[in-house]
């Protein structure tokens, strides 16, 4: 049970991590058309290729770890017990 919670656990937050990284993207990219040239554009520039790159490896550790998860019952099981643990603490 306990490696299973650990696998879940990890997952969720490689879910939660692509999640940010998606609306991090999704926000520099709607700034940049409308900053002007400049210290700020540029940062925003490599914090949008820097978040497309952390959103590639995130990617590929999800995909990694995919074969790695146990059965979906297992996965449903751990989820709860996560969820108890959280509830408790």
């Amino acid at each position: 049970d306990e490696q299973d919670d650990i696998k879940v656990s990890f997952m969720r937050s490689q879910e939660r991590d692509k999640y940010c990284h998606k609306l991090n993207l999704e926000r520099y990219a709607a700034m940049l058309p409308t900053l002007e040239d400049g210290t700020w554009k540029t940062r925003v520039t490599k914090l949008h290729a820097d978040t497309a790159s952390r959103l590639a490896e995130v990617d590929s550790i999800i995909a990694a770890t995919l074969p790695q998860m146990p059965s979906a019952e297992r996965i449903a099981a751990a989820l709860t017990r996560l969820q108890a643990a959280a509830i408790t603490s």
